[in-house]
C-alpha cells in the first residue's frame, strides 16, 4: 500500500493479514487519466469487500487510516469514500495535474516515505506525453510485498514471512494500473476495459512494464457534455422551433394576395 507513514502502515497490515487467511478481498488500483488538453489525474484507489470490513471493524483497524493520512498532509490531494451496492468501500485518492508531464514524480513521492520493508506499488513511469491530442503513457509497475508482519512479541517476530507472506498477498489482493486515454486506444500490453481505458495487472513475481498509446479523441467529444450546456441547447432548439411554429402559423393565417 502507499502512504505517508510507516506505523499506520504497519498498523493496517496487520488487520488486513488476519482478514486474508480468513479469506477476505482487496484491489488495490492507481487510476490514471490522461487528457487530450495535457493535463492529468493521479489517482490510487483501495476497493474493500464487505467482509473485510465487517472484519476490520470488528479488529478495531480504519482501513482508509493509511490514505487520509496522504490527503491530511497535503491539500492537493482530495479523498472519497464510495460505499458499494454490493456493501464494499472504495477509498479514492485523486489529484488533479495542469502538466501531464507531473506524474512521475507525484507517484515517487507517493512511497518514498516508505520503509524497505514496507508493502507498496511502485509505479516508475519513463514516459508521459501527449501530442496533438494523442497520447502516450510508459514505464514499469512493481508490487512488493512487506517483507514480514511487523508483529513483534518478546523480541521474537510472529506471523508469515518472505515468500510465504507474498503468496498469501498475492492470492487475495489484486493490484493494477488503469490507464484512461483521451481516446480510443491504439496500442497497449494490459487488457481494455473499455475503447479508451486499459487495465495492467501487477504481481509480487517480477516488475511489469508496461506501453500505453492512443489516437486523438474524435471530434464530437469536445460538445460540452455537462447537464447544464445540455439544458441551455435544447432550450435554445425548442426557442427556435417555437419560433418556426409561430411564423409558419402566420403564413397560413394570412389572406391571399
Amino acid at each position: 500500500m502507499l502512504g505517508a507513514s510507516s506505523t499506520v502502515a504497519r498498523a493496517v497490515l496487520l488487520g488486513v493479514l488476519a482478514l486474508l487467511l480468513a479469506g477476505c478481498r482487496m484491489d488495490l488500483v492507481a487510476p490514471i487519466e490522461l487528457r487530450a488538453d495535457g493535463s492529468a489525474v493521479a489517482g490510487l484507489e483501495a476497493r474493500f469487500d464487505p467482509r473485510m470490513l465487517a472484519e476490520l471493524d470488528a479488529l478495531g483497524v480504519d482501513p482508509t487510516a493509511e490514505l487520509s493520512a496522504v490527503a491530511a498532509t497535503d491539500d492537493a490531494w482530495s479523498l472519497t469514500r464510495i460505499r458499494e451496492e454490493d456493501g464494499g468501500l472504495t477509498v479514492a485518492l485523486r489529484r488533479e495535474l495542469a502538466d501531464a508531464g507531473e506524474l512521475p514524480g507525484i507517484y515517487a513521492e507517493l512511497t518514498a516515505g516508505l520503509a524497505p520493508q514496507d508493502p507498496a506499488l511502485e509505479l516508475d513511469l519513463e514516459q508521459v506525453a501527449v501530442l496533438d491530442r494523442r497520447a502516450t503513457i510508459a514505464g514499469t509497475a512493481r508490487w512488493r510485498a512487506p517483507a514480514s508482519s511487523g508483529l513483534v512479541v518478546d523480541g521474537e517476530e510472529l506471523g508469515p514471512g518472505g515468500d510465504e507472506l507474498a503468496d498469501l498477498l498475492e492470492e487475495a489482493v489484486t493490484v493494477g494500473i488503469e490507464v484512461t486515454m483521451p481516446g480510443p486506444v491504439e496500442e497497449q500490453d494490459g487488457f481494455l476495459l473499455e475503447r479508451d481505458t486499459v487495465r495492467i495487472d501487477v504481481t509480487t513475481a517480477e516488475p511489469r512494464d508496461f506501453t500505453v498509446r492512443s489516437a486523438p479523441p474524435p471530434w464530437w467529444s469536445r460538445i460540452p457534455t455537462d447537464r447544464t450546456a445540455w439544458l441551455a441547447a435544447a432550450g435554445l432548439l425548442a426557442a427556435v422551433v417555437g419560433l418556426g411554429l409561430v411564423l409558419l402559423g402566420r403564413r397560413r393565417s394570412s389572406p391571399e394576395a
